[in-house]
This record gives C-alpha cells, sequence and structure tokens, in this order.
C-alpha cells in the first residue's frame, strides 16, 4: 500500500511533523476496523493525529464496523429505554426530593423563563401553506391552525353545517376571498369532483339536474 506519508530523512521528519512510516502504516492497517482511540493506542500517536492521517490517505470505516457501531449504539439504547409500565424513580416528587440544592441552582441558568418563546414562535394570525396547497392560520396559542378559506366563510355566513364543505369558484386554494368561495354537500361535492371525468356536454347536463333537485328541495 502506498503512503501519502514517507520517511524524509533519518528523523522521519514530514511537513515539520514526525510521523514514523511504520507508525502511520499501523493506522493505515488498524483504522477501517478499529475504533480512533484503539487505533492512537496500537500507533502511540493522538486521536486527533489518527484521524487526520485517515482522512489525509483516504482512509475510512469499513462497512462492517459501520453497521457493528450501529448495533452497538441501538442495543445500548434499547437497554436504557424505559421498559412499558415502568415508572420514571422521579414521578410524583419535588424537584428538591431527587437534586441537590447546587443542581438545582445551575439549572435555573438553561430554564425557560416565564413569558420567554421559542425561537420559532409564530404569532396569532401567522399564516403558512399546507402540502396540499390550502392556506392555514394561526388562531390561538399553543400553535392552533385553521384553514383560511373556511374562516373566511364563517366570518361572512356564520358556522358551517354539518356534512358541507366551503370550495373555490376558480379551483385556487390560496384565492381565499369570499367572493370565490361557495358551500356544497358532501354528496353534491363527490358528484362535483366526478363530472370532472365527463365530456363539456355530459357535465352541463349533471350540473343542470343538481341545480334543478335544490329548487325542487326549496319548493316542496
Amino acid at each position: 500500500m502506498s503512503l501519502k506519508y514517507v520517511i524524509r530523512d533519518e528523523k522521519g521528519l514530514i511537513k515539520g511533523v514526525k510521523y514514523p512510516q511504520e507508525m502511520v502504516r499501523i493506522v493505515i492497517e488498524k483504522y477501517p476496523n478499529h475504533s480512533i482511540a484503539q487505533c492512537a493506542e496500537f500507533s502511540g500517536f493522538s486521536r486527533a493525529t489518527v484521524y487526520k492521517i485517515a482522512r489525509e490517505n483516504g482512509i475510512e470505516k469499513s462497512a462492517e464496523f459501520k453497521q457493528k457501531q450501529i448495533t452497538i449504539f441501538l442495543k445500548n439504547g434499547k437497554n436504557t429505554r424505559y421498559k412499558k409500565g415502568q415508572t420514571p424513580p422521579n414521578k410524583g416528587k419535588k424537584q428538591t426530593e431527587y437534586m441537590s440544592a447546587e443542581a438545582i441552582e445551575r439549572s435555573k441558568a438553561t430554564r425557560f423563563k416565564k413569558g420567554n418563546l421559542p425561537h420559532n414562535h409564530r404569532p396569532v394570525g401567522y399564516e403558512r401553506i399546507t402540502r396540499d396547497g390550502y392556506i392555514e392560520v394561526k388562531t390561538r396559542e399553543i400553535d392552533v391552525f385553521e384553514l383560511k378559506h373556511r374562516l373566511v366563510w364563517k366570518q361572512h355566513h356564520g358556522a358551517i353545517p354539518k356534512g358541507h364543505n366551503i370550495q373555490f369558484k376558480d379551483g385556487n386554494p390560496q384565492n381565499c376571498t369570499i367572493e370565490n368561495l361557495y358551500m356544497i354537500d358532501r354528496k353534491n361535492q363527490m358528484r362535483e369532483n366526478t363530472i370532472h371525468n365527463y365530456p363539456p356536454d355530459v357535465k352541463r347536463a349533471i350540473r343542470a339536474v343538481n341545480k334543478l333537485e335544490k329548487i325542487i328541495k326549496k319548493i316542496s
């Protein structure tokens, strides 16, 4: 294996740092399947030097070593998790019962102060767009959002009856002006969604029948 670090004089002086070739070879051979701490122990270098030698020679951890580390990590994490039904030792206890006065005092520096808000806090009235393209408005704390087009409808016409939805006349879910909104029951909404698959003449006929049914219901 060719080494980037080679002995240039009898002292092994390279780039102003003494890296004996024999020790460098140990790092390169051991690094793929051993921890940095183990490589440091084998070679006598510091951990930082081990990492530097591996990086500058293009040496990486082997897939087997990475998988082994993942397995160990998952196993250790599983062993330290709370088991189902297990009660935390501090449950129901006052802070002074499981922490010293010094530890409590130190914890004050990192606590949230009353009235403090997290960096990602958004005020009431903040708007965001969902993955489906609808606008949501934050209506109250903590992080309660409602669909804007439904809010606009309720502001103008009151509560939305059960089984009804608010639709957009132009099909644009971000155009929430009251002029662009209309209310429809779910049965007719399903029809509306279905007729898009039909030719224009059939669409017009189905809509005409729907309007006639509404008129008959009002008269009867």
